[in-house]
Order: structure tokens, then C-alpha cells, then sequence
């Protein structure tokens, strides 16, 4: 029986130790998925969505203040004292004096119904219009943010997926290293070169390891940074492809600005000032509301619980309120002023931020074409360079050129990978920021 429990105990445990192998499996994750996680859990656009939904409700709000509003009341007094007025003296014969008196009764009860609707108010009305403008600003303002996110979130991308290609460069050349380092040993075992010369190889070889050490370091400060984007647990490995291709958009010479989210954010700040211009405008407009009560009271000097049954009386009316601004001290003339100020301002900025989109755009364009001819020449160098360094080696081998050399071809064939590797990544980057200059940059979101 122990040992039947023992073994039931032992098989779970190891259910369990490959099911938490398989929950801490590599996960290897490309641009997609990881710009769609990291979407998804950035806070800025959490946020932004609640302040979307804070809108929504501030909508309905505004939109209620043209429902019917309907009040129950109700109240219950009891004059201790009641209170004391003076009549002149001349209604009791009493002329040339003040006569004082005690009118109504000891409890009064009362309970009544009132209703009211907005009929015409032309703020109201306007201010429909503001809500549902800044329900639309706010969705502006998250597209904003979303660019921002998607352009962080990518170029942090690209730099670790350059980091992986450099370890992996320097781990290939490490692999030469150690080759050439054997062929070194056994020609010096056989005295047919220094030991100086076998030095230089481990040196060298030191310091390509301290640098793929420093690598790996900075890999994993940027896979933490990625862990994080992506609302991944921080001892989630990871992993990204570890090649990067080199694309190549269309690029155009006149792009059309006009959707570019700063520009469309401005023409929304132009349409929020414009309708809070007529929202000012709106308070020189009369208002109707139609009122409604009914109301009953009971007055007696001998308390009951509901009031005396013969003792209600019943009060209703019907009616209409008019409300008609006629002067406030000039208030609503400043504030229309403020405003129309205020639009004369986002005129001015939108043309400024016209031009300068033009020029960012141009730049990126110039930036982006340069940046595709520089990876191309930079893999042709870095093919030379490895062809370069495969005649070194054979040659070395076979003694027609010195270790010098070979280890020059090796350091050449080390800068051509890294400078290849910078240059992709430039590409990159330069394409993410002709993207984003031009307004295009969510194209590569899912």
C-alpha cells in the first residue's frame, strides 16, 4: 500500500514538471504577435480606453438634461409655536392699533408631484454636439498613442533581433578562432611558430568571448523590455527569428498629409473650438421648459398619522417657463472672442504643421532610400570579406601567408558582419520612421 502511494505521488509530480517545462517553453515570436500583445496590454492605451468609456457616460449625461425630470416631494411641519402676525386694529373695532394675531394649524402635511421638459435650449442642443466631439477626439488621441506604442515597440524589436544576429555572427567567428587556434597549437608543438603567435590567438579569442558575453547581457535587458511590452511573465524565455529581411516599400514622391494623425487631430481641435464658439454663442438663445405639478396638503391642530381624511386639498398646474438672456455684463461677447481667438490659433498651427510634416517626410524618404543602398553595399562587403577570409585560412594552413594575416582577414570579416548588422537594423528603423512621417505606420499592425 506505501508503495503504491509512493508511486502515485511520484508520477504526479513529474505530470506536473513536464507540464510547467512545457509553460516555460521558448517562445519565439515575430513583429506581428508581438505589436498585437503589446497592444493589447500597453497601459497608456488601457487608459485611453477607459477615458473613452468616462466619455461615454459624460455623453449620456448631457444627452439626460433633455429627458423629462421628475421630483416626488413631501414634508411635515409642526408649529410649536405658531407664528404671530399683526393685522391693523380697525377689522376688530380697534382702530389705530396693531392687532396681533396666530394664523393656520398645528400640523401641516404635504406631498406633491412635479415634472418638467426641456422644450427648446439651445445650449443644450450644442452641447449634444460637444459630448459626441470628444467622444471623437478621445478616438483620435488613442490612435495617437497607438503610433507611439507601435513605433516603440518595433524599433525595441529590431535592436534585439540585431543583437541575436551579432551574437550569432561572433559565435560562428568564435568557432573559427578555435579551429584556427588548434591548427596554431600543433604548428607549435612542432616549433614552427612562436609561442607569441599562439598568443595572439588566444587574445583574440578572449576578447570575442567578452564580447559575446556583453551581448548576451545586453540581449537580455532588451528581451526584458520586450517581456514587458507584451505583458509576458519577466522568466518567460524568449526568443525572436534570427534573421532580418530586408524589405523595400513603395516610396512616393508627393504623399498625401491630409491623413496624418496630427493633422487630423488638429482639425478635431478645430471642430471641438468651433462648436464650443457656438456653444457661447448659444446663451444669447432663449429656453422653453414645460412645468407640471400637482400637490396635496393637510392642515390640522389635532395630529394624525396620514392627516385627517376631509382635511387634503388638492393644487395643480400646468405652465411654460421662458428664459430670455438680456444682458451679464458682457461675459458671453468675451468668451465668443476667446474662441474665435482660439481658432485663429489652430489655423495658423495646422498650416506650420503642414510644412513641417512635408519636410519630415522628405527626410525620411532620403533617409530611407540611403539606408537601403548602404545593407546592400554592406552585404557585399560582408560576402567579399568572408570569401576573403577562406583563402586566408586555406593559405594559412598551407603556410603561404602568416598567422598576421589571417588574423586581420578574421577582424575584417568581424567588422564587415557588424557593419552589415548596423546597417539593417538602419533600414529598418529608417523604414519604421518613413512610416511614421508619412502617416502609415499602423499598416504593419495586424
Amino acid at each position: 500500500m506505501n508503495v503504491k502511494i509512493i508511486l502515485t505521488g511520484l508520477w504526479i509530480y513529474l505530470s506536473a514538471l513536464v507540464s510547467y517545462s512545457q509553460d516555460i517553453e521558448e517562445k519565439t515570436i515575430g513583429l506581428q504577435e508581438c505589436l498585437k500583445l503589446a497592444i493589447e496590454n500597453s497601459p497608456r492605451l488601457k487608459i485611453s480606453a477607459l477615458d473613452q468609456s468616462r466619455l461615454r457616460y459624460s455623453y449620456r449625461e448631457t444627452a439626460g438634461k433633455g429627458l423629462p425630470n421628475i421630483n416626488i416631494t413631501s414634508s411635515f411641519d409642526d408649529y410649536v409655536n405658531l407664528p404671530t402676525q399683526l393685522i391693523p386694529g380697525d377689522f376688530v373695532g380697534r382702530p389705530g392699533e396693531m392687532i396681533p394675531v396666530q394664523f393656520g394649524t398645528t400640523y401641516n402635511l404635504s406631498g406633491g408631484l412635479e415634472a418638467s421638459q426641456l422644450i427648446y435650449n439651445q445650449q443644450y442642443l450644442v452641447g449634444i454636439r460637444m459630448a459626441k466631439l470628444m467622444l471623437d477626439q478621445n478616438v483620435l488621441s488613442t490612435e495617437k498613442i497607438k503610433t507611439s506604442v507601435v513605433f516603440e515597440v518595433a524599433q525595441s524589436y529590431y535592436l534585439t533581433q540585431i543583437t541575436q544576429m551579432q551574437i550569432r555572427n561572433q559565435l560562428e567567428n568564435l568557432k573559427k578562432l578555435e579551429k584556427v587556434q588548434k591548427i596554431a597549437q600543433s604548428q607549435y608543438d612542432n616549433g614552427m611558430i612562436k609561442k607569441v603567435d599562439l598568443d595572439r590567438i588566444i587574445v583574440q579569442k578572449l576578447n570575442l568571448q567578452t564580447e559575446i558575453d556583453r551581448l548576451q547581457v545586453v540581449l537580455e535587458q532588451e528581451f526584458s523590455m520586450q517581456r514587458y511590452y507584451m505583458g509576458l511573465s519577466m522568466d518567460q524565455p524568449l526568443a525572436f527569428p534570427d534573421s532580418l529581411q530586408a524589405t523595400t516599400l513603395n516610396v512616393g514622391t508627393g504623399q498625401d498629409l491630409s491623413k496624418h494623425i496630427d493633422i487630423r487631430l488638429i482639425e478635431m481641435q478645430m471642430k471641438v473650438v468651433s462648436t464650443n464658439l457656438r456653444l457661447n454663442q448659444s446663451e444669447y438663445f432663449p429656453s422653453l421648459t414645460l412645468i407640471a405639478a400637482m400637490n396635496y396638503t393637510n392642515q390640522s391642530n389635532t395630529y394624525y398619522t396620514f392627516g385627517k381624511p376631509t382635511d387634503w386639498f388638492n393644487t395643480t398646474l400646468v405652465g411654460l417657463r421662458l428664459n430670455m438672456p438680456v444682458f451679464n455684463g458682457l461675459q458671453k461677447h468675451n468668451r465668443v472672442n476667446q474662441s474665435r481667438v482660439q481658432l485663429e490659433q489652430l489655423q495658423v498651427t495646422e498650416e506650420d504643421t503642414r510644412k513641417l510634416l512635408l519636410i519630415q517626410s522628405q527626410d525620411a524618404t532620403r533617409k530611407y532610400l540611403n539606408s537601403i543602398t548602404t545593407e546592400k553595399r554592406q552585404w557585399e562587403n560582408m560576402g567579399l570579406a568572408e570569401r576573403v577570409y577562406s583563402v586566408s585560412q586555406e593559405q594559412y594552413q598551407k603556410g603561404i601567408i602568416p598567422l598576421t594575416d589571417l588574423l586581420n582577414a578574421e577582424t575584417a570579416l568581424s567588422d564587415a558582419q557588424t557593419s552589415h548588422t548596423l546597417s539593417l537594423v538602419q533600414m529598418k528603423i529608417a523604414e519604421l520612421e518613413y512610416r511614421n512621417a508619412n502617416g502609415i505606420l499602423l499598416d504593419i499592425v495586424p
